[in-house]
């Protein structure tokens, strides 16, 4: 994981970079930590290798506004996780619109700070979080989040994900299969699992995916689908 801190007081950013490196994270230790000062010095800095978690100070100073700053952010990486840092609560329904929920009071109280960062380290294992598969390329681990659909015949596999489509022999997969329905997946029937997170739209009896395959939805099979993708969205809000 890739850190950086950003706060115009450096008395904040060495304060937190002491914290993070002693909070626990097991096997998702970070690679690097960085501080900032200066917003436009971390933008440069994520335009040539973008972080995986940011924390921001919301009021950097007169001329720059930290979540003006994480819109530009988000436009580099969608997925890049925020903490921001405020002594500033008018500011918070702001930073809730592009995605925010963690947050970390002035002056810093260090289980608030755990919890944050707990939660900001459960949501990167969860973005990153990936499945082996035995392909005719080898054997590859492929992101969750990238994987569209799974889909089988006469005992092989096509996998579609946002970049690339695999193929295999069906036997290979039993275990990737399950570790798939353990997540944001369901099996929409026999031969099709597919991920909630890329389903674009839904009607009476066919889905279309973000990348705008249409897959069928079986009166079977509709009533729990639409349970479950609602349970799915709900919790994802």
């Amino acid at each position: 994981m890739r850190i950086a801190i950003c706060d115009d007081e450096l008395f904040y950013v060495q304060n937190i970079m002491e914290r993070i490196k002693n909070y626990e994270f097991h096997d998702t230790k970070p690679t690097i930590i960085d501080g900032y000062t200066n917003g436009n010095e971390l933008l440069d800095a994520f335009s040539i290798e973008p972080y995986d978690l940011v924390f921001l100070d919301i009021e950097l100073d007169e001329s720059q506004n930290g979540i003006e700053l994480a819109k530009m952010i988000k436009d580099i990486k969608a997925n890049c996780i925020f903490i921001f840092i405020t002594a500033y609560h008018y500011y918070l329904p702001e930073s809730m619109w592009i995605g925010a929920d963690l947050f970390i009071d002035k002056p810093i109280d260090q289980k608030l700070f755990q919890r944050e960062l707990h939660h900001a380290n459960q949501l990167y294992k969860r973005l990153n979080r990936t499945v082996l598969f035995s392909t005719t390329e080898g054997k590859v681990y492929i992101k969750t989040d990238q994987i569209l659909y799974l889909e089988t015949s006469y005992g092989k596999y096509k996998l579609k994900t946002t970049k690339h489509h695999y193929f295999g022999n069906l036997k290979t997969i039993t275990k990737s299969k399950q570790q798939l329905l353990e997540y944001h997946f369901f099996q929409l029937n026999r031969s099709i699992i597919i991920n909630f997170k890329h389903v674009k739209s839904f009607c009476f009896d066919y889905i279309t995916m973000t990348n705008d395959d249409i897959l069928p939805l079986t009166k079977r099979i509709r009533k729990e689908f639409k349970e479950k993708y609602f349970n799915f969205i709900d919790k994802e809000m």
